[in-house]
């Protein structure tokens, strides 16, 4: 009869046990680990990788509204380059609305209407633009006094780049002259003086009378320090003056609204000079 040794003297047996089953383990943790790794490192590095790759945003594929012609800087590599877009992923999914934020810092973008991520990586916006309105005359310290300087600016008072009009083109728009003001603020921000902003309220509104009005100039009237709301004056061509009164939208009681000011001036005979706070309507009028 043979003798069984005890399990633990049967080192060899155990030896060859262990062997065994060693592969069988490995070959699932093993792959578990890789898996893992995987996972891990795509999600530190590889998603980001293949969004710039596959997803990124491209100047050449962004198309914008059409701009006016007197808009003449490049607004969509303006906008890619200051704002550093090229590291933005369409797969992003807050791409749209940080697209639209960089484009809204534009000087010439008074709103940016809508956004829409288009096949192949295409990007449609489509842009509001400012419209130059008036020039304002401002006093630099650096030029002679007998010096002009202007800064274009929109209806609401917004600076545009004075960069982009040369200076014989001052003359083909209204002018505020305000002495004494002067601005230091960014094109695409509000030149920062509520009697300008009145003023080019008022110039949105005349501008596309202009030339028939023979209007040269809109100017404050009185002090404005004692004025809640700044007086303005219209002055024309050949040196006639007209009181405008309040702001367009900030009429004082019994004050004539725009339209019934515009309609009078336009009607006016080339030697008067009128009131435009006591103008009344026609009923024939065409704006």
């Amino acid at each position: 009869m043979r003798n069984e040794l005890p399990e633990s003297n049967r080192p060899i047996r155990d030896l060859i046990r262990r062997l065994i089953k060693a592969p069988a383990a490995l070959s699932i943790l093993w792959p578990a680990i890789l898996i893992l790794g995987g996972y891990l490192a795509w999600h530190r590095w590889g998603a980001q990788h293949v969004a710039a790759g596959l997803g990124g945003v491209r100047a050449e594929a962004i198309q914008v509204t059409e701009p006016p012609m007197y808009v003449r800087s490049d607004v969509i590599n303006s906008v890619y380059n200051d704002t550093a877009m090229s590291g933005l992923s369409l797969m992003d999914r807050s791409a749209t609305s940080k697209i639209a934020a960089a484009f809204s810092m534009h000087p010439w973008v008074r709103d940016v209407l809508s956004v829409r991520k288009l096949p192949g990586g295409v990007v449609d916006v489509r842009l509001d633009y400012r419209l130059p309105v008036a020039m304002t005359r401002v006093y630099k310290p650096q030029y002679a006094s007998s010096e002009k300087y202007y800064l274009p600016i929109d209806g609401e008072g917004v600076l545009l780049p004075s960069e982009e009009f040369a200076r014989s083109e001052t003359r083909d728009f209204i002018h505020i002259e305000i002495p004494g003001v002067d601005s230091n603020n960014r094109p695409g921000t509000k030149f920062g003086d509520r009697r300008v902003e009145a003023a080019a309220a008022l110039a949105e509104i005349l501008k596309p009378f202009r030339e028939q009005a023979e209007i040269r100039s809109i100017q404050v009237v009185g002090d404005s320090r004692f004025n809640d709301v700044p007086q303005l004056e219209i002055e024309t061509t050949d040196g006639r003056r007209f009181a405008w009164g309040n702001p367009p939208g900030l009429e004082a009681p019994g004050e004539a609204t725009a339209e019934m000011k515009v309609q009078t001036l336009l009607q006016a005979d080339k030697t008067a000079t009128l009131d435009l706070r006591m103008a009344r309507p026609r009923t024939d009028f065409r704006r």
